[in-house]
């Protein structure tokens, strides 16, 4: 629901931001039930022009949408190789790319961004291990419905070219290494009800976890603001 309020506030803060609105966000953690206001605005890429819408949940600024943003050298591929995946899902870059590609003044996300993402939507967990371990479920305040945060289920990229998960799950990069390789953010749609692996919750997924020192994958790319 676009309240259509503006925000002198936001326009200072944010320079290179314009259209900026409010939206009602529905907060739930256990019985608690909170709706607060969340700004939401756009920022042009300089490079290429693109337009990209934007959040703000909590006091952090990020991009609602994708990285679709073609870097000169890296690594990068649409889904199944086929352009027409780019304009919904993005591009899905491997970790070395992901953490080059972001414009002046944005950033691929910590893991600390990301803890912080999750506890502003209500989580209370905030790492689950890859190998194993229960979640507190924010897939639905990220899913589109929810908060703004509008995560598609844009699938990944193995390292060996397989392109799987299209619909059903979708991992953001984190710019974070770990012991075992690197930090990333995992939504899983569970779209037959059902558990996938040891993410063993029915619903629908949102945790931070830790990648199998698999680099080369190919996943979707958020950026938040400096």
């Amino acid at each position: 629901m676009v309240m259509n309020m503006k925000t002198k506030m936001a326009l200072v803060i944010l320079p290179a931001m314009i259209g900026l609105s409010l939206i009602a966000c529905v907060i739930r953690r256990s019985s608690e039930v909170k709706v607060r206001a969340v700004e939401t605005g756009t920022f042009e890429d300089p490079r290429d022009g693109r337009i990209y819408k934007t959040i703000k949940i909590g006091n952090q600024w990020l991009m609602s949408e994708n990285f679709t943003f073609k870097p000169p050298e890296g690594n990068y591929w649409a889904y199944d190789n086929d352009q027409a995946n780019v304009a919904k899902y993005g591009y899905l870059y491997d970790w070395e790319t992901a953490r080059r590609i972001a414009p002046k003044g944005w950033h691929l996300p910590t893991e600390s961004d990301w803890k912080t993402l999750r506890a502003s939507l209500g989580g209370k967990r905030e790492i689950v291990k890859i190998l194993g371990g229960t979640m507190e479920i924010v897939y639905k305040q990220m899913a589109p419905g929810g908060c703004g945060f509008n995560a598609l289920m844009a699938g990944i990229r193995t390292g060996g070219g397989r392109f799987i998960l299209l619909g059903e799950r979708t991992d953001f990069w984190s710019s974070s290494p770990s012991r075992d390789g690197q930090y990333f953010y995992i939504l899983d749609a569970k779209t037959e009800g059902k558990p996938r692996g040891l993410l063993d919750s029915k619903e629908g997924t949102a945790a931070l976890a830790k990648q199998q020192d698999h680099a080369t994958w190919g996943k979707s790319v958020r950026l938040f603001k400096d």
